[in-house]
């Protein structure tokens, strides 16, 4: 199963452009194989695609279908951000919405 990294507070899903098999753009949620891995690279990536507190996000383990319906609510669009909620529901807010 792949972790992801979730905001504490806001629930957000971290999501950046990426590439696919095919070696096409996607916007989806960025994932790790593995929570070392993820814990590694958290600080630069967060930086990267522009957010500040890095201590404010937490590697989550996740089941590799939710993370394709994030995949699928994001819609291939920066514009929107996926959030998961404690009790595991999953909701799109704009990217003006943003933490």
């Amino acid at each position: 199963m792949p972790y992801v990294l979730r905001h504490a507070d806001s629930g957000e899903i971290a999501a950046c452009i990426q590439k696919n098999v095919y070696d096409f753009d996607y916007f989806g949620v960025k994932q790790w194989e593995n929570e070392e891995q993820a814990e590694a690279d958290k600080h630069s990536f967060l930086e990267s695609i522009g957010y500040d507190h890095p201590q404010d996000w937490h590697i989550l383990l996740i089941q590799e279908d939710r993370v394709k319906l994030c995949n699928v609510k994001l819609k291939n669009d920066p514009s929107r951000r996926v959030r998961l909620s404690s009790d595991g529901q999953l909701t799109v807010h704009s990217a003006s919405e943003r933490l």
